[in-house]
Order: C-alpha cells, then sequence, then structure tokens
C-alpha cells in the first residue's frame, strides 16, 4: 500500500537532545547492512552495551536516517516492569494493523499479539506468528521496513521466539531488524543471549557492541555541546572519559550539571553515580515538585498525564511545573504537543528516583496509582498489567488481595494470548502472595500447566512435583498427573512419577467412577511404560480406558487413550495402538483438541513406517504438522520434525536430514531444564556415517571407554564404524552377557538390535550372530525404528538375511528379496543401496550377479553421497584360514608395526626377532599384498581392517 509512513516518535526530533558524536565504525556496518536490505536481503543487528551505553541514541540516529532515506521504521519498547507478553511487537503490530484493512482471521491473530483481543478459537502459536511474518513481507514488499526494538533483554520468552520466528522466515525480505540490549548484569538476559546464538548462524544477523566514547568524541562533544574552543575541550575531555568510561549517558548528566562542569582552570568533579547526580536535582526542586517527580517514576518509564495529574494531590497547576522542571533538568523528555504522555529521558535516570525512595514511601505511591487507574481507566489488559504491577509493590502494606486478583488476571490473559512462559511466571508470582493454602496450591497448578503449555517440562514437574508432596488430596493427584505429563514428554524415565502417582492415588477418592481417579490411573499406565515395565503399564491402561468408557467421557476416555499408547510399540503392539490411535483421532476431531490428534498421528506415523507404508506415513506427518500448527505446542512441532528427519533419511538427502537435526537440537533447548542432547547426537551419528565423516572424531576415542558409563548400544555402534575391532568385540560381549534383555522393553530397542547386528557382522562372530539371529524374526517383514524416529533402519530382513549369510543358512537370499521389496515399497534410495551391498557381500564368494548388483548399488550411492555404501562395496579379500592375502598371524603383526613407521630394527626390537627375519616378514608381505611399498603395504593393512 503506497503511501503507509509510520512516524517516527517525536522525541528522535527534539532538537534539545544533546549532540550525537562518535560511532563512524558501527554507522559504517549500518551503512552496508542497508545495502544488503535494500537489495533484498533481510539483515539483523543486535547492538549492545552497558546501561548508558548509548544504543537508543545510535538506534535513534540510524532509524531516522533510514526514514529519510525512504524506510519505513516500526519502532518497538519493552519495559523493564510488567508489560505485554509479545513487547517489544506490540508497537509495531499496531503499526502493521493500521497499515491497511488485514483480513480476518490474519487480523484477529494480530490483535491478539497487540493485546486487543483474546486468541482467536484455534490455539495456535504457530499461526500467530505467521501472520505478522506474512504482515512484515507485506509491508516490505512496499518499500524496505526497518524494524527498530528497544531494550529487547527485558522481553519475554514468547517475544523472543517470535523474533527467532520473524528472523529465520524473512531471509529474502527488504527487512531490517536492529535490536537494542544490555550486555552487563543484572539485565543481561541469558535467554536473549540463547537467541542470539541460535539467529548468529543465519546469514545477515551481526552483533555489534557499543564500547564507551573516546576522548576524540567527547571532545567533539563539548565542543558542540558547550562551545569549548578545541584545546579546552580536549583536555576536559581527556578528564571526562577516566570519570565516565565514555559511558555517553554519564557523559551527559556531567554536562547537564553546572556543578560538575570543568571550570576555566580546566578542573572537572564528576558524579560518584547516575543517584548522585539526580539527587542533586532533586535538591533544587521545592518539595511538591520533588514528590511529583518520585510519583512519576513509579507510574512507569511513560508517564500518563492524566494519571499523574489525578495522583499528584496537589494543585494542577504545582505538578505541570513540576513537570517543567523535571524536563529543564533532563529528568523526563519535553511532551509531545497537545500530548498526554511524557517519557524519561533514560531508564537509569528513573530507576534512581525509586531507589531514592523510602520503601514504605514507594509502596504507598504504588497504592496511589493503583487507585487512580482502577477507578479512571477502562478495563483492559494493558490496564490489568500495570494494576498487576502496582498492586504487587503495594503488597507490603496488606494489599495482596488486589495483587493476587491481578497477577492472575494477568496470567490468564498472557494465557490467552499463547504467551504461556508469561503466563507461568504470574501465576507463580500471584502464588507467592496468596494467603490461603488452596488458593496458592491452585495458582501454582496453574503455573505448572502454564509452563507445560510453553514447553518449560523442567519447571512445570518443579511446582507439580513440590504440590505433590504437600497440597490437598485432589490438589495432589492434579499435581501428580500434572508431573508425568511434563516427564514423559522430554522421554524421562517414569519412576518418579510412578510414585507421585501411587501415593497421591493412595490418598484420594476409592470411587472407580471418579474422573481425576481415571484420569491419573491412565498417567500411571504411561508412566509404568517409561520404567520398561510394559506388561504392568498395559494392564493399568487397559483398565483406566474401560473405567473411562463406562462414564462416557469422551475427553476423559481420549486422555486414557493416548495414555496407552505409550505402553511399548513392539510388533505384537502394533494392531491395537493402531486401533486405539484411530480411535483417538475421532475424539480429537469430536473435541477440537489438538493434543490429541497429535499424538494419534505420531502413532500411525510410527506404525505407518514399521510396516512401509509410506501413503500413512505421510498422511501422519501432515496430520501432526496441522496438530503441531494448531495446538500452539512446540512439542509436536519437535515430534513432527523427528518423522521429517526420518523421512529425508531415508530419501538419502543427508544435508537436509541434517538441516532438520540441527533443528531439532536447537527446539530441545527451549524444553526447560531437559534437552534433546542424546537423541541429537543419535540422529547425527546417523547422518554422519553415512556420509563417512564418523572418522573425525576418532582423536577422541581411546577404545578403552567403559560401557557401563556411556550408553552402551551407541558405543558399540561407534566403535564398528571406526574399525576400532578389539574394543567393538568388548562391548558386544560385555552386551551379550546377560545385559541385553535389560534393553529390550525400551523404546530404542530396534537401534540397540540393529547395533549389536552390525558390530557382529563387522566381527564376523558367529557365536553372537546366532544369540542376535532369532531376536530379529519379530521384526520380519517389517523395518526398525527407534524411539520418536531417533534412528531409522530400514528393513529388518537385511540384517536377518546378513546374519543368515555369516551363518551360511541357506535363507539369505530370501530374506534379501525380502528387504528390497519393502526397500521399493518404502521408496527408498538409501536402504535400497544397503540391501544392494548387503547381498553383494553375501554374494561375493560364488560371484554370482556380483558386478550388476555393484553398479547397481553405486548409481545409487554416488549422486546421494552415501560413502559408507560405497566404502562396503569395495571388494575385499577372501579370508583364509591364515589371515587376509594369505598372511600369517606373525607377518599380520608385522604389517601392523610397518603400517606405525617402524623400521625393521624397531620391529625386531619390538617382536624380540632377529632384524634379517623382520627383514623377510617386509618382503614376503609385500609380495602377498601386491604392494610396491612400505606405505602401499601400510594403505593394505588399513583398507582390510587390520591394524586393530
Amino acid at each position: 500500500m503506497s503511501g503507509w509512513e509510520p512516524k517516527l516518535p517525536a522525541r528522535w526530533a527534539d532538537p534539545a537532545r544533546p549532540a550525537f558524536v562518535g560511532r563512524r565504525p558501527e554507522l559504517a556496518v549500518l551503512e552496508q547492512v542497508w545495502t544488503a536490505t535494500e537489495a533484498g536481503l533481510r539483515q539483523v543487528v543486535f547492538v549492545g552495551a552497558e546501561p548508558g551505553g548509548g544504543k537508543s541514541r545510535l538506534l535513534a540516529e540510524a532509524a531516522t536516517a533510514l526514514h529519510r532515506a525512504g524506510a519505513a521504521v516500526l519502532l518497538g519498547t519493552c519495559a523493564a516492569e510488567f508489560g505485554a507478553p509479545y513487547q517489544p511487537f506490540v508497537e509495531p503490530i499496531e503499526a502493521l494493523l493500521a497499515r491497511a484493512p488485514v483480513p480476518e482471521p490474519a487480523a484477529a491473530r494480530l490483535r491478539t499479539l497487540a493485546g486487543r483481543s483474546a486468541a482467536p478459537d484455534r490455539n495456535d502459536r504457530r499461526e500467530l506468528f505467521d501472520a505478522v511474518v506474512d504482515a512484515v513481507r507485506a509491508a516490505a514488499a512496499d518499500a524496505p521496513l526497518v524494524l527498530a526494538l528497544e531494550d529487547v533483554h527485558w522481553a519475554g520468552p514468547a517475544a523472543l521466539q517470535l523474533l527467532s520466528h520473524l528472523v529465520e522466515r524473512t531471509a529474502e525480505c527488504r527487512l531490517l531488524v536492529l535490536a537494542t540490549h544490555r550486555t552487563t548484569a543484572p539485565d543481561r538476559s541469558a535467554p536473549l543471549a540463547t537467541a542470539i546464538a541460535q539467529l548468529y548462524r543465519l546469514d545477515g544477523v551481526r552483533r555489534v557492541d557499543l564500547a564507551g566514547l573516546d576522548t576524540e568524541d567527547i571532545a567533539e562533544y563539548l565542543q558542540r555541546e558547550g562551545g569549548l574552543p578545541p584545546r579546552r575541550a580536549r583536555t576536559a575531555a581527556a578528564v571526562l572519559r577516566d570519570q565516565t568510561g565514555g559511558n555517553p549517558f554519564f557523559l551527559r548528566e556531567v554536562w547537564r550539571d553546572p556543578a560538575t562542569r570543568p571550570s576555566p582552570g580546566g578542573q572537572l568533579r564528576a558524579p560518584v553515580s547516575v543517584r548522585d547526580t539526580v539527587e542533586s536535582r532533586l535538591a533544587r526542586l521545592s518539595a511538591d515538585q520533588r514528590r511529583t517527580v518520585e510519583l512519576a517514576a513509579v507510574v512507569g518509564e511513560d508517564v500518563d498525564l492524566t494519571v499523574l495529574l489525578a495522583a499528584a494531590q496537589v494543585p494542577r497547576d504545582v505538578t505541570l511545573s513540576a513537570v517543567d522542571e523535571a524536563v529543564a533538568h533532563g529528568l523526563l523528555e519535553a511532551p509531545v504537543e497537545s500530548g498526554t504522555t511524557v517519557r524519561w529521558t533514560h531508564a537509569l535516570a528513573r530507576q534512581a528516583v525509586l531507589e531514592l525512595l523510602p520503601a514504605s514511601r514507594r509502596a504507598l505511591e504504588h497504592v496511589c496509582v493503583a487507585e487512580i487507574l482502577e477507578a479512571r481507566t477502562p478495563p483492559s489488559d494493558a490496564r490489568t498489567q500495570q494494576l498487576a504491577h502496582h498492586w504487587s509493590q503495594a503488597a507490603a502494606l496488606g494489599h495482596t488481595e488486589q495483587a493476587v486478583r491481578y497477577l492472575t488476571a494477568a496470567a490468564q490473559a498472557a494465557d490467552r494470548s499463547l504467551a504461556h512462559e508469561d503466563a507461568g511466571a504470574a501465576f507463580e508470582q500471584a502464588a507467592q502472595l496468596a494467603a490461603d493454602p488452596d488458593e496458592r496450591a491452585r495458582l501454582l497448578l496453574s503455573a505448572a500447566r502454564s509452563h507445560l503449555r510453553g514447553g518449560d517440562f523442567g519447571r512445570s514437574r518443579t511446582l507439580a512435583e513440590q504440590l505433590a508432596g504437600s497440597a490437598a488430596p485432589r490438589e495432589r493427584l492434579e499435581a501428580a498427573i500434572l508431573y508425568e505429563d511434563a516427564a514423559w514428554r522430554p522421554g524421562l524415565p517414569g519412576g518418579r512419577a510412578v510414585d507421585l502417582l501411587a501415593e497421591a492415588l493412595q490418598g484420594a477418592s476409592d470411587d472407580p467412577a471418579d474422573p481425576l481417579r481415571v484420569r491419573a490411573l491412565a498417567s500411571l499406565g504411561r508412566a509404568l511404560a517409561f520404567t520398561g515395565a510394559t506388561e504392568a503399564a498395559g494392564r493399568v491402561g487397559a483398565y483406566a480406558i474401560d473405567l473411562a468408557r463406562a462414564a462416557a467421557d469422551d475427553d476423559l476416555l481420549a486422555h486414557a487413550l493416548q495414555a496407552s499408547l505409550w505402553n511399548g510399540l513392539r510388533p505384537e503392539h502394533a494392531p491395537l495402538k493402531l486401533t486405539r490411535a484411530a480411535e483417538l483421532s475421532m475424539l480429537g476431531h469430536l473435541l477440537g483438541e489438538p493434543r490429541y490428534l497429535a499424538q494419534s498421528a505420531y502413532f500411525r506415523g510410527a506404525i505407518a513406517y514399521m510396516r512401509g507404508d509410506p501413503e500413512e506415513l505421510a498422511v501422519a506427518e501432515e496430520d501432526l504438522l496441522n496438530a503441531g500448527r494448531v495446538g500452539g505446542e512446540d512439542f509436536y512441532d519437535y515430534v513432527a520434525g523427528c518423522l521429517r528427519y526420518a523421512r529425508q533419511f531415508a530419501e538419502g538427502d543427508l544435508v537436509a536430514a541434517q538441516r532438520t537435526c540441527e533443528e531439532l537440537r536447537e527446539f530441545g533447548e527451549t524444553f526447560g531444564g531437559d534437552d534433546t542432547d542424546g537423541s541429537s547426537a543419535v540422529q547425527t551419528f546417523m547422518i554422519r556415517r553415512e556420509a563417512g565423516t564418523v572418522g573425525q572424531v576418532r582423536p577422541l576415542i581411546t577404545g578403552e571407554e567403559r560401557p557401563q558409563d556411556l550408553w552402551a548400544p551407541g558405543l558399540l555402534a561407534l566403535y564398528t564404524e571406526l574399525g576400532l575391532d578389539r574394543p567393538a568385540a568388548r562391548v558386544l560381549h560385555w552386551l551379550l552377557d546377560g545385559r541385553l534383555t535389560g534393553y529390550r522393553e525400551s523404546a530404542q530397542w530396534p537401534a540397540v538390535l540393529a547395533f549389536a547386528a552390525e558390530a557382529a557382522l563387522r566381527l564376523g562372530d558367529e557365536p553372537a550372530a546366532r544369540q542376535l539371529r532369532p531376536l530379529l524374526d519379530e521384526y520380519a517383514g517389517l523395518n526398525l525404528v527407534a524411539g520418536q524416529f531417533v534412528a531409522v533402519f530400514g528393513a529388518a530382513d537385511r540384517y536377518r538375511g546378513a546374519m543368515d549369510s555369516l551363518l551360511g543358512l541357506p535363507t539369505a537370499e530370501d530374506r534379501f528379496a525380502d528387504a528390497l521389496a519393502m526397500d521399493e515399497r518404502m521408496g527408498s534410495p538409501l536402504y535400497r543401496a544397503h540391501s544392494l551391498a548387503a547381498l553383494v557381500r553375501h554374494r561375493r564368494g560364488t560371484g554370482a550377479g556380483v558386478a550388476e548388483l555393484v553398479a547397481q548399488a553405486r548409481g545409487i550411492a554416488e549422486p546421494l553421497g552415501l560413502r559408507r555404501v560405497l566404502a562396503l562395496l569395495d571388494p575385499e579379500p577372501v579370508l583364509r584360514p591364515n589371515g587376509a592375502a594369505g598372511l600369517t598371524a606373525r607377518e599380520t603383526e608385522v604389517l601392523r608395526l610397518l603400517a606405525e613407521g617402524m623400521a625393521n630394527r624397531e620391529i625386531a626390537e619390538r617382536l624380540v626377532i632377529s632384524e634379517n627375519t623382520a627383514a623377510n616378514h617386509v618382503r614376503s608381505i609385500l609380495a602377498k599384498t601386491g604392494s610396491g611399498n612400505r606405505t602401499q603395504a601400510a594403505m593394505f593393512a588399513a583398507a582390510h581392517r587390520l591394524l586393530g
């Protein structure tokens, strides 16, 4: 829409603003990024500095200059106190809504983010964020757009997620995001630092940290601001640089105070702190004027003059005179013509005024402001947030009831706008102030639920566990259910959840028709499943389903069904799970409940993968994505990402799979105190071994690692892939020595079985193969998948065929044919290449069609860069009783030492033989291996895995 030109803040054009000096390198950077922005490449600059370091001024100067160059500039600010959940995006979104008529439902979503309405009927934070992206893209299509965000260190989790979402989805857009933040404690924001680190990997994202102004910059300031001659300015600048550290705010405050300005002799008295400077200025005001300024500090960073006039309790002219004096003393900015709001010149100045107020007096002023807001301002979410802040600051004076009421209302508003993290924090603050134990318990339960929805499973569990041990019986049961709900999502062991649920059930009603009891039983069944007690989990889950059916409660039945789905996913369980998942999907649609649809979709997808049904797998993936979008929970987006990773891996698109894996790892970092490092490590390993890059970690591996200290199956897989045969054999037999069965009830069992089989095949270990082979029969005709698509291996029949080949069984060819048929049905080039390579190895002894099979496998593997497959296709010499290429045991020992670079004399000393004998062994080795020199012999040893 041409002609749209959002206004810049009037304070940016105030002629009374101090001179802007320095910052030439930073301005040069901004000039570069603006060139890229105009070319259609989204740019982001995070401007960091200490408080008063000049962030806001640089932002104002840059944004003003870009506005003059034709850019549309949207400014968003953050407040230190209780603010809107999506600040600093509220003001930019308001401007985008005013740009042009926005069609529904996008307009409803934008109004939700701006705090002007509740969430749409679909509980979907991703769609809310997408609406912002679409609005920004539309605006940037008309003219280059600058999104100036101030003080993002005060932004909440929901706002930071929106920022990341926007940046990641506007790579080709004429958008420049300038975001300022503090880099020093206590305001340095750990969540913001994490968000910046994650975005820094993207093209066009930069960090600029402002240093203090140097002596030349300060001298220029003194000349322009105070009219000092150059020589005197340079002398004073040196002193000011030492006293202020070049901090622009401190510099300005020193110059504004006549008592600290340089004397004619060049002497300077600098204040000890901003607080000292502010106190000296307040001392020059009358008592009524000072009280008005102090009241303005309590009102907030943006001071509504109508509220200030009503709360001041002095004549109107005295209040306005006080405002004028505060402007004259550089504490407040001059109000915009006909405006009703004034702003503090800097948050540091306001904070200094607040610190000078006695605590009791400050609390009384908060009461006064709160009463005015209640009496004179119309209801809104913004009003609720302000009242929550003011009443909570006055709680010590006995106003806890009002504080709890408004904090609760603010939390509920945040939940409605899908800012669940902000809601959880507000509920917790209300609970801390609540005097009634029952009310406190209810508030903490609400906080735990909000944290669960926001993905902070760790915090949700902490609160739930606290309540499960101290609340009344009903609340204890609710808390135990919540704890389990926050434990299964990140895949934690179920032991603690079982304990809490069992204890809470003992103290609760024994009425089998009690819905809460039924819900708890269903959760107990799932918790038992996460301890490995699959049979017990199945019995408890089935009992809960029966009770829910008897109650004729659809939501209760849906809860019981979705909990029961996690009670094991062995092949024998698949038919019942599929039936329950289908029923759960029907109930999810009936109830309009995305979490039920998501869990149904996941299990339908897992079973579809096992059975080799790519069409149903694609349907399940789409359903899972839709459920995640509608549900507004990142957890389901994470699960959908795992399914996408599995599909990309099977397609042999290793680059896309690695990119998805990195996204999943970053997703996992948002799950509060939980992470997904273990899952991400396995996913990354699976990709890298196909790409042939696992060897990069070889220097970190000793071969002496203790399997009991690590995930032993993963250690075995690593040893196998690195060709560390002796360590692999050690761990394999450690597992087979009665320890393998301990993994059979875990979700990772298919991966454990596959890794053990791969090790036995590489080692040619027939006893191990005979022990493992029957365990694979359970998966005959199926694909192997571990966990939430953490590791996918394709057809189990490939492993069965390879085992049969090693054991000399006549069924190997049939098993490979079954595997290739499954690969064809799945449409997976990677799996097909591996099945062909396994068949090549099987037929090498007979030569039947090997060349054709090798050509087929290479034709798949080479374009996709499947180096692991290509390595498996390399011809290996037929093993003879006396070793590779006919080498004797002694010659193999000599070859290993030769490959280490030893000379004949060193070999003789090591093996306690004569040097002549060592030389004879070396000549024999060169002849048998067809090597022209020692280097080629060493290469032969490495290629044929003789180095040990």
